[in-house]
């Protein structure tokens, strides 16, 4: 488990010398004085399947930033601004005999809401609200995480079952830190966890734990562990083609998310992307389903995640997973010298001979079915083999029972004209 601790420093600024909370709120918060009551050290930890350990974290200060609270004016704009305080902070510790060297990244807590940010050099919040809802995703950054979207957009903030969303995202009041400001919003919250493109691009998702199907197969039945119970025996998330498939149900983080679904995602880029399903819902439940090409196709590429049971108590979601490729012949019957090779005529070298192929041959199709018997050999697997040559087959007989038919039609003897 790689250690990534942080050093929090704690800053005052040199206008206001108030102390938001006592010294022990952020020990707990942000180190392993309060593990297990939903502070920063769980949090990395669950969401990375136990591949971050935070334990090592510090608090420092309250350290004297010799700056006045008007002297910040960092934003979203002014990116110089914000890498200011962050080097204020340091330079801070610095002169307080701090070592920084051993940690990871620093986390800036100033004691009025001056902003709340994270990045390559660390990250900030402020004031007396600092959210594990919020901070997952500013700290997140630090560890290569970008903010979560949705399947057809390239706006941020769109996956409201991802912290790298926040905070815009399914938030959950703290269970042990129930402080309200003046107009009665809670100060901190929890959740939502991370999702599992996003876990597995980090590479913190447990990968024994990642049900994966075989090549060429049609169906599976599999069964899915909430995503972040990784004290919980099974698969804790699935791969469709490429696609993440992850089961969420509403407790610890996730407890405000409603109720237990099926989420689907794709990472591009080191972005995760929410899918939508059949329905046009982004959460699956028992019935719903999320599909890309045709099942009607037998040989068209497919991918196809339906949820047919969910289980809350027992903790398991059942999915059925298909996963084709696509099978159609890539190769015509033989190589087009002149003209157009879709039905309407040109020459062609077949067996080593070249023929002439009449505009809207009927025989094309015979032809073209006959490769795809050849090309069946290239099948992985037997069940496919045999599926490709039935059809290719059955197309052989419909063309060939056609023209048939129609040379019964050209040759038979014409009936009595006029009665005779």
């Amino acid at each position: 488990m790689p250690a990534t601790p942080w050093a929090v420093l704690l800053c005052k600024s040199s206008d206001d010398g108030s102390e938001p909370y006592p010294r022990r709120r952020y020990e707990e918060m942000f180190t392993s004085a309060g593990a297990g009551k939903y502070n920063m050290v769980d949090y990395f930890r669950e969401m990375s399947h136990g591949s971050l350990d935070l334990s090592g974290s510090a608090v420092f200060g309250w350290l004297p930033l010799g700056k006045r609270k008007s002297d910040y004016q960092g934003s979203g704009g002014n990116q110089k601004g914000r890498s200011d305080l962050i080097a204020w902070a340091r330079a801070a510790a610095v002169a307080n005999g701090i070592d920084l060297t051993p940690y990871f990244s620093v986390l800036v807590v100033t004691n009025w809401p001056s902003d709340l940010f994270g990045g390559a050099d660390g990250a900030v919040c402020g004031g007396d609200s600092f959210p594990p809802s919020l901070l997952g995703q500013e700290m997140g950054h630090r560890y290569g995480l970008i903010h979560s979207r949705i399947e057809g957009s390239t706006q941020p903030y769109m996956d409201p079952w991802d912290v790298m969303s926040a905070a815009n995202t399914y938030m959950a009041p703290h269970p042990y830190y129930t402080e309200r400001d003046r107009r009665g919003s809670l100060l901190f919250t929890i959740g939502p966890g991370l999702n599992a493109a996003n876990m597995w691009g980090r590479g913190w998702g447990d990968q024994s734990r990642v049900w994966a199907p075989e090549e060429d197969v049609y169906r599976y039945t599999v069964q899915l562990r909430p995503l972040h119970r990784h004290d919980l025996p099974g698969y804790l998330m699935a791969l469709a083609g490429g696609y993440f498939v992850e089961f969420r149900v509403p407790e610890a983080w996730d407890a405000a998310i409603g109720q237990p679904v099926v989420l689907v995602h794709a990472l591009q880029d080191g972005i995760s992307y929410l899918q939508s399903g059949v329905s046009g819902s982004q959460g699956l439940t028992v019935g719903d389903a999320f599909r890309l090409g045709d099942p009607a196709d037998k040989l068209g590429h497919l991918i196809e995640v339906e949820v047919t049971d969910i289980d809350l108590a027992g903790h398991v979601a059942t999915i059925g997973v298909t996963v084709q490729r696509d099978r159609h012949p890539k190769a015509g019957p033989a190589v087009v010298l002149d003209g157009v090779s879709e039905d309407a005529g040109g020459w062609v070298i077949v067996g080593g001979k070249v023929k002439k192929v009449p505009p809207w041959s009927p025989l094309k199709q015979i032809l073209q079915s006959v490769v795809s018997i050849e090309e069946s050999n290239e099948a992985h697997s037997g069940a496919t083999r045999d599926l490709i040559r039935r059809e290719a087959l059955q197309r052989i007989s419909e063309q060939a029972s056609g023209q048939l038919e129609q040379m019964r039609m050209f040759h038979s003897p014409s009936g009595p004209l006029n009665g005779r």
